[in-house]
């Protein structure tokens, strides 16, 4: 993967605003058009045999592709897959859509680290096609992404393509992280196998069977799994109550609480295990929904947030 150079390539949210004041005002090169589609949240840029598309997305995410100079050629000479190396959200329903009619010799993508590709080589002439569309009236620019125009195409420029709109791209953005956190590792948080909480209430309950019970969490609510052990109602109103006790009570403030957690009892013992950064060997369930890790992340602060929180959708 190659990193551009912040000189080749504006930041994604000052060639958005330039190009949308230029496609409003329409002072673009002789014979270029430019146009804005409000559904997709897709900027668009035609100059002769020459064009880019740009979307973008929800977390302050951008999407950039099209044909430059011999881009074209090149990349059907090399058979060349531009979303080859890219994140899945980069492969957004419109780009798909796009690159199957059209196949782009070039692809770039935005995230909080800046513009990346995985065309290596691909972008001869591609800073001198968006040349022109950083061009526009800063004080224009500045209105326009501030709200203070009237127009409705600048207006329709606020908006964003999201992530959780994609069926496919958010399927295939679960199943990657589901797969990273089954490879992160678990950060210490000093908490005890067997809570005092639990071992009280297998003393007093005295269950007599040995069983595993795994919850999940959804946005704080505890959902059990289809192990749930065979008890009387009222224990298993008991145990609930107290993983929820339990949920609340060993959340960090900066550090958050855990996604999941299994109850084992064997031979009169009790013990917790807890997952708060990860999918361990023991959970076997359906992996929480991209909603429900949002939220999460969301109430931790950023130094302790896993690495694959990362790919959540903005």
């Amino acid at each position: 993967m190659v990193t551009m150079e912040a000189d080749d390539l504006a930041s994604a949210d000052d060639l958005w605003w330039s190009w949308a004041v230029l496609a409003d005002s329409d002072r673009l090169p002789e014979g270029a058009e430019a146009g804005l589609d409000r559904e997709e949240h897709v900027l668009t840029y035609t100059y002769g045999t020459s064009w880019a598309s740009m979307q973008r997305i929800g977390g302050g995410r951008a999407v950039l592709w099209g044909t430059a100079t011999d881009s074209i050629r090149d990349a059907i000479s090399q058979h060349l897959n531009v979303l080859d190396g890219a994140p899945d959200w980069a492969s957004s329903n419109a780009v798909y859509r796009s690159i199957r009619a059209t196949k782009p010799g070039f692809l770039a993508w935005h995230s909080r680290d800046g513009w990346d590709t995985s065309t290596t080589g691909m972008f001869d002439g591609v800073v001198d096609l968006i040349a022109p569309l950083l061009r526009a009236d800063p004080h224009l620019v500045t209105e326009a992404r501030n709200g203070g125009c009237d127009s409705a195409l600048l207006r329709d420029a606020h908006g964003v393509a999201h992530v959780a709109a994609q069926g496919s791209i958010r399927n295939r953005l679960k199943a990657q992280i589901h797969r990273q956190m089954r490879e992160a590792v678990e950060r210490d948080r000093g908490l005890p196998e067997r809570p005092t909480l639990l071992a009280r209430w297998l003393r007093v309950s005295e269950p007599g069977i040995n069983f595993e019970h795994t919850v999940l969490v959804d946005e704080g609510e505890l959902v059990a799994l289809g192990d749930t052990p065979w008890l009387p109602d009222a224990l298993q109103v008991s145990l609930t109550n107290i993983l929820r006790e339990l949920h609340r009570g060993e959340a960090g403030e900066e550090s958050g609480a855990w996604i999941a957690a299994q109850v084992r009892v064997a031979q009169g013992r009790i013990t917790l295990a807890r997952a708060f950064d990860s999918l361990p060997p023991w959970y076997t369930g359906k992996g929480p929904t991209l909603r429900a890790l949002s939220w999460e992340m969301q109430q931790r602060s950023a130094a302790w947030r896993p690495a694959w929180a990362t790919l959540l959708p903005g």
